[in-house]
């Protein structure tokens, strides 16, 4: 009979709970969880927390002494802050949001009773929005891609973001077999598990018709690495002539952090919704080349960067009609009145 992911047994409030297996429970529950959108919580998602939770929870054999205050979840604390305290503020913000899901679990258990209480005292980092930072200057984009200082492969991956504003894991997935070329589209998994199709440009049609020559399989972009033989790495993620490993996100974090002295891949994403929301494209037209099922999150893409006010009021500036003075204006002038 197959596992009920949804009935779950309520522990006797008296009896202890094990946190290996509360932890496990919740994961259980985490990977069957069904959002607003009606799909169920991504791989990603799920492998984050199971990576994440049981570093937080270390050191603490029953999750029902996290119910009063203490050396329990002072020991909880600790493990978070040592683990993350260190990190961006959105690295460490999100992992504490995964200390909170789980804890919001147990109390729905009734294994603790107040969730919230759990993490008092370990406050979230201040996160300051980014957003405006994040939309870069088109011309700034341009000259990073045509730059023949970095690799073709940075470039065309560079380019590729941009033009796709995917995000950095549906471009990195993608193998040769899933590029339609003659249409500049490519078949891609969204974040989430959907199925979805990439639309990309001229200019990285024609750049990736010169980085992949005749290569017919395999990833599209790779990394310097080449794989072992002993099948530690999956077979589609080598390329089969080169061997070279898939290329991952750190990699293409550091290049492209390494040619623009901090810019992230998440930026040239973000640029291109920008950019292309000040061109006139409609709300339906950025869903459909981002992937966002939700216009609530898609707003924020929607704010003008000061480079598209500043070019659009000098165009505003350019159609003003030019004062033409009367005879009378022009007579005070050469009078010097």
């Amino acid at each position: 009979m197959a596992e009920d992911r949804h009935l779950h047994a309520v522990a006797d409030p008296g009896a202890g709970v094990s946190t290996a297996e509360a932890l496990a429970s919740f994961l259980r529950h985490l990977a069957a969880r069904r959002g607003r959108s009606g799909r169920i919580t991504s791989p990603e998602t799920v492998r984050s927390y199971t990576s994440a939770l049981p570093v937080a929870f270390a050191g603490i054999a029953d999750v029902t002494d996290l119910d009063s205050p203490g050396p329990t979840r002072e020991r909880l604390h600790a493990n978070v802050r040592t683990a993350w305290g260190a990190k961006a503020p959105s690295t460490f913000n999100a992992k504490r949001a995964a200390v909170a899901s789980a804890a919001a679990y147990f109390a729905e258990r009734e294994w603790i009773g107040d969730a919230a209480a759990v993490l008092r005292g370990l406050r979230r980092e201040h996160q300051p929005k980014p957003d405006g930072e994040r939309v870069r200057d088109r011309a700034a984009i341009d000259r990073l891609i045509g730059d023949r200082r970095w690799p073709l492969e940075d470039r065309t991956l560079w380019s590729m973001l941009y033009a796709t504003a995917a995000r950095s894991e549906e471009v990195l997935r993608l193998d040769v077999e899933h590029l339609d070329r003659a249409n500049r589209r490519a078949r891609t998994i969204r974040k989430g598990g959907k199925h979805d199709t990439l639309l990309y440009d001229v200019r990285t049609a024609r750049m990736l018709g010169q980085f992949l020559g005749r290569r017919r399989t395999g990833p599209v972009f790779l990394s310097t690495r080449t794989a072992p033989d002993d099948g530690t790495v999956p077979a589609h993620d080598v390329d089969p002539a080169s061997r070279r490993r898939r290329m991952t996100y750190r990699t293409a974090e550091r290049h492209l952090g390494a040619a623009t002295k901090g810019w992230d891949p998440h930026d040239l994403r973000h640029s291109r919704l920008t950019h292309a929301g000040e061109d006139g494209a409609t709300e339906a037209d950025l869903m459909n080349l981002s992937g966002h099922e939700d216009r609530r999150t898609l707003q924020r893409y929607l704010t003008p960067s000061k480079e598209g006010t500043h070019r659009r009021l000098d165009e505003i500036d350019a159609r003003r009609p030019e004062h033409t003075p009367d005879a009378a204006e022009l007579a005070a002038r050469m009078a010097g009145r």
